[in-house]
This record gives structure tokens, C-alpha cells and sequence, in this order.
């Protein structure tokens, strides 16, 4: 009877701590920092799917437009490069760029250049 208790508990203990012995932070993992090319951009953006792993773990597309178009709102009005409206919604940012022409010498280019151009011919600021 002794060892059965002793087994649940230590089962017990066991399940309890998996999942902390599991967990992956940006800290766990110290990946070196990568740049996000328009490449990247629109391959790990243009279908929703797992991005635990691949150049950029844990990479989440609208988060990153949102912190680019948060950086533009919060510049001065005259500092600004787009004037998008406050309530665009990621999806419709994405559709701008799904459409948008793109030479193959700028693929390897940071993104947020080429996002900002792209956004800016939509939201320009007057």
C-alpha cells in the first residue's frame, strides 16, 4: 500500500512538473537575431500555420505589422511615412501587399522598408 501511494504521488509530482520542464522562452532558446526580409515576410504570412521553428521561431506576422504601423502612429505627424486609418486591420494591410509588384533584386531586402513603400502608396500622409 505504501509503495502504490508512493507511486501516485511521485506520478503526481511528475505530471506537475513536465510541462515547466518543457517550456521554451526566448530565453531557453537565445537565437541569434535574424532580419525579417520581404522574402520571409511573405512566405511565412501568406498561409497561417506553425512558426515554433524555421528562421525565425516563433514569428507572428500580425503582431510584427502591428508593432510597424504602432512605430508610424506614434511618429510626429510630419515624421510619418504612412497615415494609415487607426482601425486597419492587419488582413487588410496584408491584401495590399499580396497585390503589390515585387522585383526579385528586393527579396532579400528587411521587410519594413518595402511594407512602409507598399502601405505608403495606399495611406499616403498629406
Amino acid at each position: 500500500m505504501a509503495i502504490r501511494i508512493a507511486s501516485i504521488l511521485g506520478m503526481t509530482l511528475l505530471a506537475a512538473a513536465w510541462p515547466a520542464a518543457q517550456a521554451a522562452t526566448p530565453l531557453d532558446t537565445r537565437h541569434p537575431r535574424e532580419t525579417v526580409t520581404v522574402d520571409f515576410l511573405l512566405e511565412a504570412c501568406s498561409v497561417v500555420g506553425e512558426t515554433a521553428h524555421g528562421m525565425i521561431p516563433h514569428f507572428d506576422c500580425e503582431s510584427w505589422l502591428y508593432g510597424l504601423l504602432d512605430t508610424q502612429a506614434a511618429r510626429p505627424a510630419g515624421a510619418r511615412t504612412v497615415c494609415a486609418p487607426a482601425d486597419l486591420a492587419p488582413w487588410q494591410a496584408y491584401e495590399k501587399l499580396w497585390t503589390a509588384p515585387l522585383a526579385d533584386a528586393r527579396r532579400g531586402e528587411p521587410a519594413a522598408v518595402w511594407v512602409l513603400e507598399q502601405l505608403q502608396s495606399a495611406w499616403p500622409c498629406r
